[in-house]
C-alpha cells in the first residue's frame, strides 16, 4: 500500500491508544504541518492515536529522502520520536532504516520503560510515571510560599490482536507548603479532583484508563481521559485540558476529509452541590450524594484542501438525571435535542477553521456561541467567546524557532447557566477556556531549540477580568464574571464586556527546558506577574508584584 493511501485511513480499524496531550511529539507534528510536509493539515481534535501519531511521523520522515532538509535538532528529534514508536510504525508495516533491536533493560530504562514485550498478537508496555516540582513564590507581604510536589506512580498500555487496546494510568501525589491550605483553591497543582485538605499538606490522586475496540467502519473506546478540541495551543475555547480527566464513551469515524467524534461524558459537580433529599443515613452514619452531571459533545471537521481544516461542534451540559439516549446518539442533532427535552439544558455550539499560508505560517479562528437564540439576536442569552492567533515557524529566519501570538475573549456569562448544576465545566473548573467569562487576553511565546535535548522559550502575557463584586449592603453584584454564577432573576437584562470590578494582569516568565530522552524532562522556570485592582485582603484591593521560581523534573509525566 502506498503511503499516501495509508496515511488517509481512517481511525477506523485503530486500536492503538491516546498519546498524552503534554507529549513533546505534538510539538514536532505542529511545526511540519506548518511547514506544508504533511499530506493533510493535522487534526484539531485531540489526543491523537499513536497510530495516527506514527502516520505523521513517517510522512515527515518520507520527506526526508526526497531532498527536504532538517536541521541538526530536527533530525535528531524526529529520530527520538521514531525510535520511541518503533514497535507501532513495525505493527503499521512501515520498516525503519535498521533491523528490530534487542532492547537490553538499559536502552528500556532510557525510553522510560521498565518492562516492554511485544509478539505477533500482542503488545505490552509498562513504565513508570514521576514528578517532583519546587515552587517558589515571592512578593508583596504573605505572599512568599514555598512548595513542593511529588506525584509516583505508573502506566501499563498495550495492544490485542490489532483489535483491542488498553492504557492505564495512575499516581498518588503531596503537596506541601509553608502556608496553611483551607481550601481547593489554596492548592497550587493544577488540575485537581478530590483532595484531602492536613494542614500544610495536601493529599490527591489521579487514575485515568482507555480500552479501544477497533473496527472496519469505527473505533469504539471506554474510558477516562482529557479532551483538547480546537487549533489553539494556550487553551481552547470548546474542550481542553484545563479540568480533571472525565469518563466518557467516544466513537471516532472518518472518510476521505472528513472526521467524526462523538462522545457522552459523565462530571462531577462543583464541589458542596449536593443533593439534600438524596441524604441517606447507613449504619449510623449520614452521608449527602453528588448531584449527576453529564456531557454529550460532537466534533465534524473537514479538511477542504491541503492548508484548510474546518471544525464544527456542538455540546450539551445536563444534571439531575440519567443520561439521555438523545444526547447520548451520535446521529442526534443537540440544538434539536435540547429543545426537545425542554431547552433547560446548557447548549454549546462552535466552529472554528484553521489556514496555512505562505512562509510557514498559520492562522486560526475559533467561535464559541453559547445558549444561542437565533431569532433574538440581542437576547441576554446569547452569549460568545471568540479566539484568533497565528503560528509562525522558524520566523524571520531564525532556524529551530516558533512563534505563538494569540487573542482570546469571552463575553460575560459564557459557560454559566441559569442552573448550577448545567455549568460548563468539571468539579469546579471550565470545560473549555481557563480563562473565565467577562475577560481578554493577549499573549505570545517564542520558543527557541538550541540542541536537540535544550530548549528556550520567552513569554509575555495581558489579561483584563471583569469580577462580580460586593455592593455596600454585602450583595452580590452579578456582572457574569464567574462561570459559578449564573444570571439570576433579580439581576440587570443588559450585560456590558469588562463590567463589574476590572483586575489587570501583566505576566512575562522565561523556560529553560532539558531533556535528554523522550521520557525524561527537566524544566526551570521563572515567571513575574504585575496584577492591578486585585484583593488583597477581605476589603481592600490595590496593585501586586509576584514573582516565581520553579524547577520540574518529569519522568513519562505527559
Amino acid at each position: 500500500m502506498c503511503l499516501g493511501a495509508f496515511a488517509t485511513l481512517a481511525s477506523a480499524d485503530d486500536p492503538s491508544t491516546d498519546v498524552p496531550l503534554f507529549h513533546g511529539v505534538y510539538q514536532v507534528i505542529d511545526r511540519f504541518d506548518a511547514r506544508g510536509w504533511l499530506n493533510r493539515p493535522v487534526s484539531a481534535t485531540r489526543p491523537y492515536s499513536r497510530y495516527q501519531v506514527c502516520r505523521l511521523l513517517w510522512q515527515i520522515h518520507e520527506h526526508t529522502q526526497t531532498g527536504h532538509v532538517l536541521t541538526r535538532t530536527e533530525q535528531a528529534l524526529l529520530s527520538r520520536y521514531l525510535a520511541e514508536f518503533d514497535q507501532d510504525l513495525r505493527s503499521l508495516g512501515f520498516d525503519r532504516l535498521s533491523p528490530p533491536q534487542k532492547r537490553g533493560a538499559w536502552t528500556r530504562a532510557l525510553d522510560g520503560l521498565l518492562f516492554g514485550w511485544q509478539d505477533s498478537a500482542a503488545a505490552v508496555a509498562v513504565a513508570p510515571v514521576f514528578r517532583q516540582r519546587l515552587v517558589q513564590e515571592r512578593g508583596n507581604g504573605s505572599s512568599d510560599e514555598t512548595v513542593s510536589q511529588t506525584y509516583v506512580g505508573g502506566l501499563l498500555r498495550g495492544t490485542y490482536r490489532n483489535h483491542l487496546g488498553f492504557r492505564v494510568r495512575h499516581f498518588e501525589a503531596r503537596e506541601w507548603s509553608t502556608r496553611l491550605r483551607t481550601s481547593r483553591q489554596d492548592v497550587l497543582a493544577h488540575p485537581i479532583e478530590a483532595v484531602q485538605l492536613k494542614g500544610k499538606t495536601v493529599d490527591f490522586r489521579e487514575a485515568t484508563f482507555q480500552v479501544v475496540c477497533a473496527t472496519p467502519w469505527f473505533d469504539l473506546d471506554l474510558g477516562k481521559a482529557s479532551l483538547d478540541w480546537g487549533p489553539g495551543r494556550m487553551g481552547n475555547l470548546f474542550l481542553t485540558n484545563n479540568a480533571p480527566s472525565f469518563g466518557m464513551i467516544r466513537l471516532k469515524a472518518s472518510h476521505g476529509p472528513a472526521t467524526f467524534t462523538h462522545i457522552g461524558g459523565f462530571l462531577r459537580a462543583r464541589p458542596g452541590l449536593i443533593d439534600s433529599i438524596g441524604s441517606r443515613v447507613d449504619n449510623g452514619h449520614s452521608r449527602t450524594l453528588p448531584r449527576p452531571k453529564h456531557l454529550a459533545a460532537h466534533r465534524l471537521e473537514l479538511a477542504l484542501s491541503k492548508g484548510i481544516v474546518l471544525g464544527l461542534q456542538e455540546a450539551v451540559v445536563y444534571g439531575d438525571r440519567a443520561p439521555e439516549f438523545l444526547y447520548l446518539c451520535p446521529a442526534a442533532v443537540l440544538i434539536a435535542a435540547q429543545s426537545y427535552l425542554g431547552d433547560t439544558d446548557n447548549l454549546a455550539v462552535g466552529v472554528d477553521l484553521s489556514v496555512r499560508l505562505p512562509q510557514n505560517l498559520q492562522v486560526h479562528l475559533a467561535l464559541f456561541l453559547d445558549d444561542i437564540n437565533k431569532f433574538s439576536p440581542g437576547a441576554f442569552s446569547n452569549k460568545y467567546a471568540v479566539q484568533v492567533g497565528l503560528f509562525w515557524v522558524d520566523p524571520l529566519g531564525l532556524p529551530d524557532s516558533d512563534l505563538r501570538i494569540e487573542y482570546v475573549r469571552l463575553e460575560p456569562f459564557v459557560y454559566s447557566h441559569h442552573f448550577d448544576i448545567n455549568t460548563y465545566e468539571h468539579f469546579d473548573a471550565p470545560l473549555g477556556h481557563p480563562l473565565g467569562p467577562n475577560a481578554d487576553r493577549i499573549s505570545g511565546q517564542i520558543a527557541h531549540r538550541l540542541s536537540p535535548s535544550l530548549s528556550l522559550s520567552l513569554d509575555l502575557q495581558r489579561e483584563r477580568q471583569g469580577e462580580n463584586f460586593l455592593n455596600a449592603d454585602g450583595n452580590l453584584v452579578n456582572v457574569g464574571g464567574d462561570a459559578e454564577q449564573g444570571r439570576r432573576p433579580a439581576d440587570p437584562e443588559v450585560k456590558r464586556f469588562l463590567s463589574g470590578v476590572v483586575e489587570t494582569r501583566t505576566e512575562l516568565g522565561a523556560g529553560l527546558t532539558c531533556q535528554p530522552t523522550a521520557a525524561l524532562r527537566l524544566n526551570l522556570h521563572y515567571r513575574t506577574v504585575a496584577a492591578g485592582n486585585i484583593l488583597l485582603s477581605e476589603k481592600q484591593r490595590g496593585n501586586a508584584r509576584h514573582h516565581t521560581w520553579s524547577f520540574t523534573l518529569d519522568l513519562n509525566f505527559f
